[in-house]
């Protein structure tokens, strides 16, 4: 059976390296890439099935990266992978086109989120995180 493949974006390379000894057990890690415009690049060449951003890239190159994915490349999926909790951040991800955001030190089992995500699912961990971005909308 064939491990989905991963392309990673974060700016810290001491961050691309642990994800990819994290992932390599389910998942095929195609490549990680520290720039947004190389992430980009690299998705059109290798089409992986999932794409982990962070907003560490700048919060709007991530941004900008995650809604080029989303327009040039849509069977590619997005996963925020971000150390803010701010419901901003979610809430521009999921605008972005993203397919999950989640929290670094919240997030226990990685592999089960992307997992959700590419079975079709929308993903936010921590869950509470998700319900207080429908509460900033509402008010």
């Amino acid at each position: 059976m064939s491990r989905p493949r991963v392309l990673i974006g974060d700016s810290s390379r001491a961050m691309l390296a642990f994800l990819e000894i994290l992932l390599e057990p389910q998942f095929e890690v195609a490549s990680s890439e520290t720039e947004a415009e190389a992430i980009v690049l690299t998705a059109r060449k290798i089409s992986p099935e999932l794409v982990i951003l962070d907003f560490s890239l700048s919060f709007l190159e991530g941004l900008g990266a995650a809604r080029q994915l989303y327009e040039t490349m849509p069977n590619s999926k997005v996963v925020f992978f971000s150390s803010h909790e701010d419901p901003v951040y979610v809430t521009a991800a999921f605008e972005a086109g993203a397919r999950g955001y989640l929290v670094k030190h919240l997030t226990v089992d990685l592999g089960h989120y992307l997992g959700r995500v590419l079975q079709g699912e929308r993903v936010c961990c921590p869950d509470g995180l998700h319900t207080r971005v429908a509460r900033t909308k509402d008010t």
